[in-house]
């Protein structure tokens, strides 16, 4: 049987944030069986150039099968029932629904320019400290999305602080009633 915990500390080596390793015990989404293989599930907004590296780091070792996949899991007697749900095609699922303080380049750019309008000489010296470092992170953030063809993929969301970071558009998991989907890595032992 594969060992998670192998699985678990080969990943850590590659990918230092916090990820999680299920067993996956069914092959119908309903009855539990010995398990099969492991999923693991990196961040929820990991690119897929990233599960794409991992991938091969733990394909490279010769011992396993590793490919990206979609997972579904859900509560049956009190433990979860893991299953490969899409193994041929798997995709990053695509937002709907958005918090506020999100915004498009073209509702960024409008963000930009209205604070950099209140960077006048007259203004009050608390405002220009307020307001300038402020501009100079969403000005960053815009540079990035647009040099890098992020903004297909990203928006720009205001926090409540009153500063700015990415907004991933695709995540790598949803939730639909009382089943939850992850895209992530399905490794199996090589046989």
């Amino acid at each position: 049987m594969i060992d998670k915990d192998k699985i678990h500390n080969l990943v850590g080596v590659f990918y230092q944030p916090t990820f999680k390793t299920f067993f996956i015990n069914s092959v119908d989404g309903e009855t539990f069986i010995k398990p099969i293989g492991i999923f693991v599930s990196l961040g929820i907004t990991t690119s897929t150039k990233v599960l794409d590296d991992i991938k091969n780091v733990i394909a490279d070792t010769g011992d396993y099968v590793a490919q990206i996949a979609e997972l579904s899991s859900r509560k049956s007697g009190g433990q979860f029932i893991n299953t490969i749900t899409n193994i041929e095609n798997p995709q990053q699922f695509e937002l709907s629904e958005f918090p506020e303080g999100v915004m498009n380049e073209q509702e960024a750019r409008e963000e930009l320019e209205r604070m950099k309008a209140l960077m006048t000489p007259e203004e009050d010296l608390e405002v220009l400290k307020t307001y300038a470092p402020r501009i100079s992170q969403l000005q960053d953030l815009i540079e990035k999305l647009t040099n890098t063809g992020g903004w297909d993929a990203h928006l720009i969301q205001k926090k409540e602080e009153g500063n700015y970071s990415v907004f991933h558009k695709f995540v790598n998991y949803r939730k639909d009633g009382d089943i939850e989907y992850r895209i992530g890595i399905y490794v199996r032992d090589k046989e």
